[in-house]
């Protein structure tokens, strides 16, 4: 196993442990699967969601897998990122605070997400694809989804970057 430092300098001078190292490790491996896997829904939903044979299916597995795995991720990095920033970071820095405020909208933009594919899903068994109901939860799935991965590019910008630090 190769070897790792017991402490890292970051850039303002400040040392942390390695374990950093892991939790940072940690944060940016469930930010891959968990938003690569948001994406991937997205993708799903804009092909296949509409299916008149399949689309059923397709909604309750971006559901199941929304509300088992991209939610919960999400919440994670939220813990670790806090994690992280309590040991290299003031939380007064202007890129924390505004990331910090992208999250609280981006969890609320997954919320609208998944309750409107939820309506989209049962819109689809209960009335059909032609039902203008259905339309309209089709184009707020979308859209909140969409509007989720804007302000998830927007806090990656901040988290690399870190600008005004």
């Amino acid at each position: 196993m190769a070897h790792v430092a017991p402490y890292v300098r970051l850039r303002q001078g400040r040392r942390v442990s390695s374990s950093y190292l892991w939790l940072k490790f940690l944060h940016i491996f469930v930010a891959v699967v968990a938003l690569g896997t948001s994406a991937g829904l997205g993708i799903v939903l804009e092909f296949f969601g509409d299916d008149p044979t399949h689309g059923s299916f397709v909604l309750r597995a971006i559901e199941r897998l929304t509300a088992l795995l991209v939610l919960p991720g999400f919440l994670l990095m939220l813990a670790t990122g806090l994690w992280m920033a309590s040991l290299a970071w003031p939380f007064t820095a202007k890129w924390l605070q505004l990331a910090l405020g992208l999250w609280l909208v981006g969890i609320a933009c997954l919320g609208w997400s998944f309750a409107a594919v939820r309506k989209q899903r049962r819109l689809h068994t209960t009335e059909g694809r032609a039902s203008p109901r259905y339309a309209q939860a089709s184009i707020a799935s979308r859209v909140s989804g969409g509007v989720f991965g804007l302000i998830v590019v927007a806090t990656l910008y901040l988290m690399v970057f870190k600008p005004w630090s």
